[in-house]
């Protein structure tokens, strides 16, 4: 169900996910987690998948409305290997090129209830581009107790180099009838695309057509594994033949983290947009 949706070919499409990664019974050594809350006040945690690890997209960090400094870690905390007046911090080290290491103040253990550290985007931001390891750390009576590692790989955010394109699209027109057999889609190649990214296409069409087009046509979904190439979709004859005079409203959208979390759909803008008519 969308929540809070922005324009759904531009940015950010935030919707409920009904999930969540761990709990507090995750038995020490654990680890911490990621998550983010939006604007609206939902919550999404951010799955650690092989082979990808934690992946933090650059666009999750750059001002887009729904998600300013949302970031958190969280510490699940249990009545078994956690005691009242623990101190807990989280830290992290990155292995690449950024150098960067951060450590968050601590907090007290004060009821067995996990904790929560907010990660500000200006501190994510100093390890963009790169791979970093995060662990929790008890302070107990002058000792230290360090807990298992989450991998994060904080991503560079994704480039489209054009304009998404169909085959026999001409002047803002398809004639059907010269397409029997279905058209081509071709998404440009996307700088910085992973192969824990999905592409989406979606195709509505009315009489009236524009953004407020109203008749699902198609939906595509392709799990993108050549990312230094275009890709391309199909389009079956049965999507456009029967409906001549018609508009079509077409965009597309990106799967930003691992998991393909729906709060992290993120609409390619006016270059992954076609409209056109059918004739």
């Amino acid at each position: 169900m969308p929540i809070n949706a922005n324009d759904a070919t531009s940015g950010f499409s935030e919707r409920t996910i009904g999930s969540t990664v761990q709990s507090s019974s995750v038995q020490f050594p654990g680890a911490p987690y990621v998550g983010c809350r939006s604007s609206s006040g939902l919550v999404h945690f951010l799955p650690s998948i092989a082979p990808w690890d934690c992946v933090i997209p650059g666009e999750l960090l750059r001002g887009a409305p729904l998600f300013v400094d949302s970031l958190f870690y969280v510490v699940p905390v249990n009545n078994q290997d956690f005691q009242i007046g623990d101190q807990v911090r989280v830290q992290g080290q990155a292995f690449g090129g950024s150098g960067g290491s951060f450590q968050l103040p601590s907090q007290t253990v004060t009821g067995f209830t996990d904790l929560y550290f907010p990660f500000s985007d200006a501190e994510a931001l100093k390890l963009e581009g790169d791979r970093v390891e995060v662990i929790f750390v008890i302070t107990r009576n002058g000792g230290s107790l360090p807990s298992g590692s989450l991998f994060v790989n904080f991503v560079l955010p994704l480039v489209q180099t054009g304009q998404i394109s169909i085959e026999g699209v001409s002047n803002g027109e398809l004639e059907i009838d010269k397409h029997p057999d279905g058209v081509v889609l071709t998404v440009p190649t996307v700088l910085n695309l992973r192969t824990n990214n999905a592409i989406e296409i979606h195709v509505l069409s009315d009489l009236q057509g524009g953004p407020g087009a109203r008749n699902w046509r198609d939906y595509q979904r392709k799990l993108t594994v050549t990312p230094e190439s275009a890709v391309q979709f199909r389009i079956e004859p049965s999507v456009y033949q029967a409906f001549r005079g018609e508009w079509v409203l077409l965009y597309g959208s990106f799967f930003l983290g691992a998991g393909m979390l729906p709060a992290l759909s993120y609409g390619m803008g006016l270059q992954g947009t076609l409209e056109f008519k059918l004739i």
